[in-house]
């Protein structure tokens, strides 16, 4: 059995592993996982994504080998099993058409906004905005829908986005900093009322159009991802949120 000690909790969550102590083979498996998924190679031409994937990369090499050292400690014997292998003087053998595993084991939801302008669906996409996505998307990826971040006041250009797909989110903000983050990874989902001293409230307390509120995404360790702005409609917010709910499970 594996250690139970706050630190190695933690390397549990950084390899993805986020409920219970798990089996020395869950981990060595959750590894390899997280090096398909992560290692830099695979976004060689996505240079807004490859230092997010070089840090990933280099923190599930960091949890692996400390909970391999200290287990081994714990257990008075060397280390063996899973050498880790590190990013800068190492490959891992994975071939650029290798598609990386989905990060959810269940399909993902329906997904429509109706007529709310600037939020299209897979089969509403035009040319232009397929160009955009296929720009700045992972070739693992399969694109679900897109949310133009200028709001309906403007004509939408999707120049800043919020772009869902099969495996998590990524953001074109308005300063133009692309982020991504997995499903897995997803923690609280809250709507902040500007016009309440920025007090939580339920999408059910939600009701007219007017208010500013936002829909705040937190990562998994409680750190701030992302905040979808006043200028996006209230539904599509609260269609957002139900879709992240179930997706994050």
């Amino acid at each position: 059995m594996s250690c139970e000690c706050a630190q190695c909790r933690q390397h549990y969550r950084t390899l993805g592993i986020a409920f219970g102590i798990p089996e020395e083979s869950a981990i060595e498996e959750a590894y390899r996982e997280g090096v398909k998924q992560w290692h830099p190679d695979l976004y060689e031409n996505y240079a807004s994504l490859r230092a997010d994937a070089e840090e990933h990369f280099k923190q599930i090499q960091i949890a692996f080998r400390e909970l391999k050292e200290h287990n081994a400690s714990m257990a008075g014997s060397p280390v063996e099993g899973v050498v880790v292998r590190q990013a800068a003087v190492e490959r891992v053998d994975i071939q650029p058409e290798e598609e990386a595993p989905a990060t959810t084991s269940h399909a993902a939801p329906a997904i429509s906004f109706g007529d709310a302008p600037g939020c299209l669906v897979a089969s509403q996409f035009t040319d232009e905005v397929k160009e955009i996505i296929e720009s700045h998307m992972a070739k693992s990826d399969t694109p679900l829908a897109i949310i133009d971040l200028n709001g309906a006041r403007s004509r939408a250009n999707y120049s800043h986005f919020f772009l869902l797909t099969n495996r998590g989110i990524m953001v074109r903000d308005l300063r133009n900093t692309v982020s991504a983050l997995w499903y897995k990874d997803i923690g609280q989902i809250i709507f902040v009322d500007k016009g309440n001293a920025g007090k939580s409230v339920f999408w059910q307390q939600i009701s007219g159009g007017g208010a500013k509120r936002s829909l705040e995404i937190y990562r998994s360790n409680g750190t701030h991802f992302f905040s979808i702005p006043d200028a996006v409609d209230d539904n599509v917010k609260g269609i957002l949120y139900n879709f992240l709910s179930v997706q994050k499970l």
